[in-house]
């Protein structure tokens, strides 16, 4: 009795004194489960992630850890992962437990519930008030939103952990260059993980380093930005070896596509301008939040007189890179196959925002009422639910997002998933043309020609000389010896190929196309497929809708 009310005790205090912190946890983990339960009943009792993204890292991971070889399939290199240090760290669990799809989940539940933990402990740190902690963190949980990067199954949970810690370390040491030699070390080592986490983070590695260059630490800074390129060039060098090139496809692809909706921005802040002109929302959004915070900075820098100010170098650090990211790489804040691409600066932009406008809330968050100044409190009232309202709109998406995340679940099981178990049943060992290569490789040892070009340097190198003609396609596909393709009717279709059935997915909402189609490559492949199909037809979704020439023999 004494050892449980000891212990029940200890479990009061700790709630008493870090109940914001439990109660987020709380929040985040409900949510999971919640989601989770929704997703099974959608998906039959399967386990999916909500992207196909996700099953590219992990096949990748799979053939590293069994084959000793980094690429989307057993039979050769390719360049095709974005996140150097995740496909690592999965492959690195692979080997020591055994492939299992449930790794990326958990690990991501792990890694959400640090960064509510670090979260909590920066706003802390900076005494930020008990209550306005909770609602930070469950702004976290749903803008960012965790539950999304969760059911994805990728590295954007991990990038928000080191990115906020190589930020809130960066502000802690440029604010008070006398901070402990532990600290400074602990920031060089954490620049290897961030530059190999993403790409893009070595933007805010660089930006960093200019501030301790405007600080006069010149060589820490030169160390910062050579500990970022090592890993990078290391791997680049390897690629080239193997005959890819020194990017791995995923950026140069989807920077391809980013630069042109990019470079168009200026152009549309112009047209935005003009008489009927319509600036895209999403790089409204993001302007408007970026404006935000450097308007915050800039009347702090006003009344502190100084730039070296914590709170003022985070709304600076923050609002530069929503800037850069939006203008130069990814203009689509609102889209929801590119809302994680920008989920740490989420996170950056309300711990920023807190920290920016913290001086100037009420610490007593209780009053006396007063019915003579009841008009007052009610235009007090109105002022503030309109500053909260233009504060937090351009996250108002984020938010929807966290419900929406079983039925992506749902839109991956009822597509690539049935892909994947088609091509286990029937093709387990085939070569086979796709442009959604994530499940269908990570199921399969298949042999695969990406035509989006991930996991094909050679389709790569067509889409990026504008050449991936049907002409070429079929090229392609004769040297890889492909039997079917299985893809979206976005390329320029061979003439010879042959259309045998396509399967179309309700409700769309993440598919790059909501109908699949299935295409013999020549007549000997065509009768095969045919009695395939047919084969596998009982066992798809009820809900999907299936035509083509097996459809026929069907009825």
């Amino acid at each position: 009795m004494y050892f449980y009310k000891e212990t029940m005790s200890k479990l009061n205090n700790i709630f008493c004194r870090h109940w914001p912190l439990v109660m987020a946890l709380s929040v985040l983990w409900v949510t999971i489960v919640l989601l989770l339960i929704v997703s099974f009943r959608l998906n039959q009792g399967h386990f999916v992630y909500g992207l196909d993204d996700a099953y590219i890292h992990m096949s990748i991971a799979k053939n590293f850890a069994l084959h000793g070889v980094w690429g989307v399939t057993p039979y050769a290199f390719s360049s095709s992962s974005s996140s150097l240090l995740w496909t690592l760290l999965l492959s690195l669990i692979f080997y020591v437990i055994g492939v299992n799809v449930l790794v990326p989940f958990i690990l991501n539940i792990i890694l959400s519930t640090i960064t509510i933990f670090l979260v909590y402990y920066i706003l802390r740190f900076y005494k930020i008030h008990p209550v306005y902690n909770f609602m930070v963190l469950v702004g976290v949980v749903f803008f960012t939103p965790l539950s999304y990067l969760i059911f994805i199954g990728m590295e954007h949970i991990l990038q928000i952990i080191l990115v906020i810690v190589f930020v809130f370390l960066s502000v802690k040491i440029l604010t008070n260059l006398n901070s402990k030699p532990l600290n400074y070390y602990l920031l060089l080592i954490l620049t290897v993980p961030l530059a190999m986490v993403r790409y893009e983070s070595l933007i805010l590695i660089f930006l960093v380093a200019f501030l301790f260059i405007l600080r006069r630490k010149f060589t820490y800074s030169f160390l910062m930005i050579a500990l970022a390129i090592i890993p990078i060039t290391i791997y680049g060098v390897i690629s080239i070896s193997n005959g890819w090139s020194f990017l791995p496809n995923s950026v140069i692809l989807k920077s391809t596509l980013m630069g042109t909706i990019s470079n168009n921005n200026i152009q549309n802040v112009i047209y935005y301008i003009m008489p009927n002109g319509l600036l895209p929302m999403s790089l409204l959004a993001a302007y408007f939040s970026a404006l935000v915070l450097i308007f915050i900075a800039a009347f702090r820098l006003k009344v502190k007189k100084t730039i070296w100010d914590a709170p003022t170098i985070w709304l600076i650090i923050t609002g530069i890179m929503i800037f850069i990211e939006f203008t130069f790489i990814n203009s689509m804040w609102y889209a929801p196959y590119m809302l994680r691409y920008s989920s740490y600066l989420i996170v950056m932009w309300i711990i920023a925002s807190t920290l920016g406008l913290y001086d100037y809330l009420p610490r007593k968050l209780s009053f006396k009422f007063d019915k003579k100044l009841i008009s007052k409190y009610y235009l007090i009232t109105i002022i503030s639910i309109i500053f909260v309202i233009l504060l937090y709109a351009p996250l108002a998406f984020h938010f929807d997002i966290s419900f929406d995340q079983p039925q992506y679940t749902n839109n991956i099981y009822e597509q690539q998933y049935q892909m994947a178990s088609f091509l286990s049943e029937y093709y387990p060992n085939g070569s086979i043309a796709a442009n959604d290569i994530g499940a269908i490789n990570y199921y399969n040892n298949i042999k695969c020609l990406d035509l989006f070009g991930l996991g094909s340097n050679d389709a790569a190198q067509a889409r990026e000389n504008n050449t991936l003609n049907a002409q070429k396609i079929n090229n392609l596909a004769n040297q890889h010896h492909v039997e079917i393709a299985i893809i979206y009717n976005q390329w320029d279709i061979p003439s010879n190929w042959i259309e045998v059935g396509e399967w179309t997915t309700p409700h769309s909402i993440i598919l790059g196309d909501d109908t699949v189609h299935f295409y013999a490559t020549s007549p000997q492949y065509e009768n095969e497929l045919l009695e395939n199909l047919k084969s596998f037809s009982p066992q798809l979704p009820k809900d999907i809708k299936q035509n083509g020439l097996y459809t026929e023999q069907l009825n």
